[in-house]
């Protein structure tokens, strides 16, 4: 029973929402009204040619002037929609009503009667369709029963025809209400999909554009939207006596704590850590999220100058604690601190400089600091070298000089340490002490490194081919020592120049041992396996060199050159070196003193013992062909002293 129910609701339209767009019904009523226009001027004048059908004719005509051509200019006008499907079916009543008291040719015209509830349902909806076919019924109906046999110039029916006529009426009714249900509950399911999508589509533009401002995990802004701020923060601080200062706020040690707490709980950090920053900036500014570990505050100033207890404050409290997983996790950040008006004036200037300062404090392993103009000359003049130094290696730029080692007791040259110059073609000598951090930073340590191996051992080999009895001393760094390539690149040299091991000296420092220790030692064993001859460099500069050098398979230690240039001046240098070369000779080790720079310096070394020197006493750093030149007037090698 309830189906039944339901179906006859659906077919008298008592359920149907009437929510077909209005432009849909537009071109409802546009394209039946231009199909009737045709339609009915076609008939019309074929009616009026035709003998007996004037007035059947002119009915059609006076419903083509009257109403479709107007209904055709009504349906471009949404606000006039319900007028035009009036006319539409003021017309469609009079021509129908004119083919049923006329009959048309034989009769035939009434056939056509048959699709007036269509054209009721398609124009005028369900349920009111039913109403005007209701109507077109009774009145059919009551014209062909009573009216007709009473008008003599009406078209003669018979009553079987006519008891016909209007069943068939009604079942084209039914079949035209059955039709008309399904489209429109298509059209209304289709303009709910399109509602719905179109929200949908709405929702996703909205949450788009959210998340083009804001950042998904905490809902701060992200570095669009900070943009905006800041550029209001700055318009309201420049018609005020306020300042600003943008605090970039990195957080160290975020891939490590990531790694522990795995991604669900390193998200949850970064909520924690976004609510203690929130509160910080709560009521003097705002807080937003640049990066995975970087958030940035536009702090307001009472003042355009940044007062000390407002940044004792921002140091203060940039350190705590928060609890997750059952941890304790002290988060640290490290800050870059610019100031508007002072540093920039624009919003991005602005957050650079303060990005600037925050990457120098972490360069410079402090906890914050302040912009600086010539500490960013410097950092980006640094980091500009990558680029020159990589082309520096490919175009040949960088040489090797030598300073020779003498044999303090006889004189004679025994060996050169090499050191890398590079004049640059545009910013002329460029120092070591500037270009190998940058080598090392960059990660072309290793090819300057191969470079440097390949000129020193085809340089030493030349000098031994001409019967110079030379060494060459190779500098190399911790990294160098990390690099599993190290061995296979010195052996490599060997091979090509047919150099012997013995004939090379790698010098290391004691600050190779301070990343990686056991990888230190392993690769300094397998070198001495090889039969390299291996230094410690600037030894007593570092904090370890007692702990490493009772174990190293070293032969020989290098005094660094700050305990030798005021030797003479300082008797707590003179101790230390003495102290040194008693226990290099007692560990069986040679002893190489640097930095010296007079003869009465040398002679001091001489006289206690010191095996080799180095220095501007001697020669300056120069290309092969200086020593060269040196080592055959001076001799090489060393005497065996009985």
């Amino acid at each position: 029973m309830q189906s039944v129910i339901k179906l006859l609701a659906d077919l008298l339209g008592l359920r149907l929402k009437d929510r077909i767009a209005l432009e849909e019904r537009l071109r409802h009523i546009r394209a039946t009204a231009w199909i009737a226009l045709l339609a009915s001027g076609a008939f019309s004048l074929f009616n009026l040619l035709t003998e007996g059908m004037l007035v059947l004719g002119l009915v059609e005509l006076a419903a083509v002037l009257l109403c479709l051509l107007p209904a055709v200019w009504l349906s471009h006008q949404p606000h006039r929609v319900a007028m035009a499907e009036s006319l539409m079916l003021v017309a469609a009543v009079a021509i129908l009503g004119g083919l049923i008291v006329f009959g048309g040719v034989a009769g035939t015209g009434v056939l056509w009667v048959f699709t007036a509830p269509f054209l009721a349902f398609f124009l005028a909806g369900q349920r009111r369709g039913w109403w005007y076919s209701l109507g077109f019924i009774a009145a059919t109906a009551s014209y062909l029963l009573w009216v007709a046999p009473r008008l003599p110039f009406a078209y003669a029916y018979s009553g079987e025809f006519s008891a016909h006529f209007v069943l068939a009426l009604c079942f084209y009714t039914l079949t035209a209400a059955a039709f008309n249900q399904l489209r429109t509950r298509f059209e209304e399911q289709l303009q709910q999909r399109v509602e719905q999508k179109t929200a949908d589509s709405k929702a996703l533009l909205e949450q788009m554009q959210y998340l083009a401002t804001h950042d998904a995990l905490t809902g701060l802004p992200n570095k669009v939207r900070l943009q905006d701020i800041l550029q209001d923060e700055m318009l309201a601080a420049s018609e005020g006596t306020q300042g600003l200062v943008i605090c970039n706020l990195h957080l160290e040690r975020f891939f490590e704590l990531c790694n522990v707490l795995g991604s669900v709980g390193a998200d949850r950090l970064v909520r924690h850590i976004a609510e203690h920053l929130a509160l910080l900036a709560a009521g003097h500014g705002t807080l937003a999220r640049t990066g995975r570990d970087e958030f940035v505050i536009v702090y307001r100033l009472s003042h355009t100058a940044l007062a000390p207890k407002v940044l004792q404050q921002f140091i203060d409290e940039r350190q705590f604690s928060v609890r997750e997983q059952g941890y304790t996790l002290y988060i640290e950040f490290t800050l870059g601190l610019a100031i508007f008006p002072d540093h920039a004036d624009t919003p991005q200037l602005l957050l650079d400089k303060a990005e600037q300062a925050m990457l120098q404090a972490r360069k410079g392993g402090q906890q914050w600091t302040l912009y600086d103009a010539e500490q960013e000359q410097l950092f980006v003049r640094h980091h500009l070298l990558f680029g020159k130094l990589r082309e520096a290696l490919v175009k040949q730029h960088l040489q090797v000089h030598y300073q020779p080692q003498i044999d303090l007791l006889t004189g004679r040259v025994l060996g050169a340490e090499a050191l890398t110059r590079w004049n640059d073609p545009d910013s002329g000598p460029i120092p070591p002490a500037v270009f190998i951090p940058v080598a090392e930073e960059s990660g072309l340590i290793r090819q300057l490194t191969n470079w440097v191996v390949d000129e020193c051992m085809r340089d030493c080999a030349s000098w031994r081919a001409q019967g110079l009895d030379l060494t060459v001393s190779i500098n190399l760094s911790a990294l160098n020592l990390l690099d599993p390539a190290l061995l296979g690149v010195l052996q490599a040299g060997l091979a090509r120049t047919g150099l012997q091991a013995c004939h090379v000296n790698l010098e290391i420092t004691e600050s190779c041992f301070m990343a990686s220790p056991e990888r230190a030692m392993e690769v300094i064993g397998r070198m001495h396996d090889c039969g390299f001859q291996l230094s410690i460099d600037d030894f007593g500069s570092g904090y370890s060199s007692l702990t490493y050098m009772k174990n190293l398979p070293i032969d020989e230690l290098k005094i660094d050159q700050s305990f030798v240039r005021r030797l003479l001046q300082s008797p707590g240098d003179q101790a230390i070196v003495a102290s040194t070369i008693e226990l290099a000779h007692n560990l069986q080790l040679s002893v190489v003193a640097e930095g010296i720079e007079d003869t009465a310096t040398a002679d001091w070394l001489r006289t206690r013992g010191c095996d080799i020197g180095q220095g501007y006493c001697f020669a300056r750093p120069a290309p092969a062909e200086a020593l060269l030149a040196m080592a055959l007037r001076l001799g090489t090698g060393r005497e065996l002293v009985a």
